[in-house]
C-alpha cells in the first residue's frame, strides 16, 4: 500500500510532466510560426523578383 508521501511525489510528477510538455509545445508552435514567417517572406521576394520589369 503507498503512503501518502508516494501519492504527493507522482502528483508532483504528473504536474512536472504536464508543464513540460505544455512548454515545449508552446515552443513548437512558435518555431512553426517564425517559419512561416521566413517562407512568406522569401516567397514576396521572390514574386517581386519574378514580376520586375527590368529586362
Amino acid at each position: 500500500m503507498r503512503t501518502r508521501d508516494q501519492w504527493k511525489w507522482k502528483r508532483g510528477q504528473a504536474a512536472t510532466e504536464t508543464m513540460l510538455v505544455a512548454v515545449m509545445l508552446t515552443a513548437m508552435v512558435a518555431i512553426l510560426a517564425l517559419l512561416l514567417y521566413v517562407f512568406k517572406e522569401y516567397g514576396v521576394r521572390v514574386i517581386d523578383l519574378v514580376s520586375s520589369e527590368y529586362p
